[in-house]
């Protein structure tokens, strides 16, 4: 008597557990990524690691914010300065000749701080894998959809796995109106660009 081969033998044991006994395979259903240090938090896009790894003195971001009245301005926030806690940024608003508009501003942040920015109650947001357009080219990444309880808001942010930090894009809807947005249209990082 033949012995079966060893491929043979591997499909014959996978195949009982490939469909439902109505000869359709079933679908992988969709997993709830929470955050294993809290769980009411969904999964965050970075660490904090992640984020400090990238804005390094001399990143900067430009970031078009586009209000509920269509109103579009121009920010641009660079980093200043930066160890191993936290990190300086300067914001400032750029006018259309690229000039800055008034007195640029200086905040610090904690990197855990940064991090926590995406921080997404598990109870009314979900995190989905999707391939958007943006300023910045075609990417894909995390979409988090975050409903506001008791309202017709919906926030979404767009995370780029490859662009720690602040979302590529993010914007406001009441209903089917995007009432604000906010998108990142440069990145320079000092050492590559």
């Amino acid at each position: 008597m033949r012995r079966a081969t060893p491929v043979v033998l591997i499909v014959l044991l996978f195949l009982p557990g490939c469909g439902n006994g109505n000869g359709r395979v079933e679908q992988p259903r969709a997993v709830v990524d929470l955050d294993p240090d809290d769980p009411s938090i969904l999964m965050r896009p970075f660490s904090a690691d992640e984020i400090r790894d990238e804005w390094i003195p001399g990143f900067r971001l430009l970031m078009r914010r586009t209000s509920s009245a269509g109103t579009t301005h121009v920010e641009r926030w660079t980093v200043v300065s930066a160890d191993r806690d936290g990190v300086e940024i300067e914001y400032a608003t750029i006018t259309d000749d690229g000039s800055v508009a008034e007195e640029p501003s200086i905040a610090r942040s904690g990197w855990v701080e940064l991090r926590d920015h995406a921080s997404f109650p598990a109870s009314h947001s979900t995190r989905e894998w999707v391939s958007r357009s943006t300023a910045l080219g075609d990417f894909e990444g995390w979409l988090y959809r975050v409903v506001e309880p008791d309202s017709a808001v919906i926030n979404e942010f767009f995370f780029v796995p490859t662009l720690p930090g602040a979302p590529v894009h993010m914007r406001t809807l009441e209903g089917d109106t995007t009432v604000f947005e906010l998108e990142q249209t440069a990145r320079l990082r000092p050492d590559t660009d």
